[in-house]
């Protein structure tokens, strides 16, 4: 028996009155493009089915790709895969949430650890190097930079919870660079107040955003436990 979610945001149900993913459900997706076109993916408990009509072959995504190969981006609501085609399908906000929960916080939450902290060890590298004092050169016009003992313990936190999104990844890793990019836009907002250039306050607003972000996701994922993904099962 199969349990079905329309693209207009209709209910999901199960005939056989089982668990939600104890039997296959179709998702109906738009192919984005200039010529969209209704795909299906069918959401079965160690894979995907995903096909262009009920008669063609199905391009099948296991567990261990999604995310990888093929990914939810959950703000646009839309399925992205890149093998063996490159394509993007639009989802309702009920397909979105139906696959989001096939997907399991676990994954979720690792993939978006993951992704925060990507570029976080070299601008943490940059952040401890400009907080080191600097004599100058009068001669040049260069200017000495004092000792900023607040930049360098800034830095420090962040290649810490680089290290432990990498080897040690939990959910409070979200907090913790939430509390990092606040700290860092009322270092950056007083920096303004004492007349460096107001364009810093663009950097200050997407680090706002950062903030907000990271505290849903730990709002989110707080007592999830993240598995590494290369990591040996038990």
């Amino acid at each position: 028996m199969l349990a079905r979610v329309n693209d207009d945001g209709g209910e999901r149900t199960s005939l056989s009155g089982q668990g939600p993913f104890a039997v296959p459900t179709v998702l109906t997706l738009k192919e984005m493009g200039k010529t969209p076109k209704e795909w299906s993916l069918t959401l079965h408990p160690a894979h995907l089915a995903l096909a262009e009509s009920p008669d063609e072959r199905p391009y099948v995504i296991v567990r261990g790709q999604v995310m990888k190969s093929a990914t939810l981006i959950e703000g646009m609501r839309a399925f992205a895969i890149n093998e063996p085609r490159k394509l993007t399908f639009k989802l309702s906000r009920e397909a979105t949430t139906t696959l989001a929960e096939w997907i399991g916080k676990p994954v979720l939450a690792a993939c978006y650890l993951r992704r925060r902290y990507a570029w976080v060890l070299p601008v943490a590298i940059l952040w401890i190097l400009g907080s080191l004092p600097f004599p100058g050169d009068p001669s040049r016009n260069v200017d000495s930079l004092q000792f900023d003992p607040f930049g360098l313990v800034l830095g420090l936190v962040l290649v810490a919870s680089w290290a432990f999104a990498k080897w040690r990844p939990h959910p409070a890793l979200f907090l913790v660079d939430s509390l990092w990019f606040a700290a860092m836009a009322v270092y950056l907002v007083l920096d303004v107040c004492k007349g460096r250039s107001k364009g810093w306050l663009l950097l200050v607003a997407l680090l706002l955003w950062l903030v907000v972000t990271g505290l849903r996701h730990f709002l989110r994922f707080r007592g999830t436990r993240i598995v590494q993904p290369d990591a040996p099962k038990a």
